[in-house]
């Protein structure tokens, strides 16, 4: 009668491969949802630059106000992570005085700020964590001299 050789490491290799695999697939998550954190921001930074430089010569589209137009531009530039309804109202266009940095209206010679703030940028994977991560961007400039006369703005934030 022959006996049977048995292994006492079987099935050691499963165990070690789950364990392996477990971790493995973790930092592939991680490291795609820090990518996506990234791309997300330098996006969004781009987006209200371009605000920014569209803010400052004082353009707006006829039959809108300048702030509205601004903000059109930067969910034009935002690669449509800002279309949705709650995500537009993460844009901000201020208008600041530069002498003591309080809110004001868009006369030439003032500061503009074009904000996304507090984007909420969901992970793809489940961690333990106490939320999503929120994203924010800004850019700043001076106001130009206007060609013609000031346009209009809807809020003045």
């Amino acid at each position: 009668m022959k006996r049977s050789k048995r292994n006492p490491r079987r099935g050691a290799q499963v165990v070690e491969a789950s364990l392996i695999a477990v971790a493995l697939f973790g930092m592939t998550f991680l490291l795609l949802d820090l990518s996506m954190a990234l791309f997300l921001r330098s996006t969004f930074q781009h987006a209200v630059r371009e605000g920014v430089r569209l803010g400052i010569t004082g353009y707006a589209n006829a039959g809108t106000c300048q702030d509205d137009t601004i903000k059109a531009v930067v969910k034009q530039n935002a690669l449509g992570f800002l279309n949705s309804t709650s995500s537009a109202s993460t844009i901000h266009v201020h208008f600041m005085s530069p002498v003591d940095g309080s809110v004001t209206d868009n006369a030439p010679g003032n500061i503009i700020e074009v904000t996304v703030e507090g984007y909420q940028y969901r992970p793809l994977a489940l961690y333990q964590h106490s939320g999503s991560p929120l994203i924010w961007a800004k850019a700043y400039d001076v106001v130009e001299p206007y060609p013609g006369s000031r346009p209009c703005l809807t809020v003045s934030e």
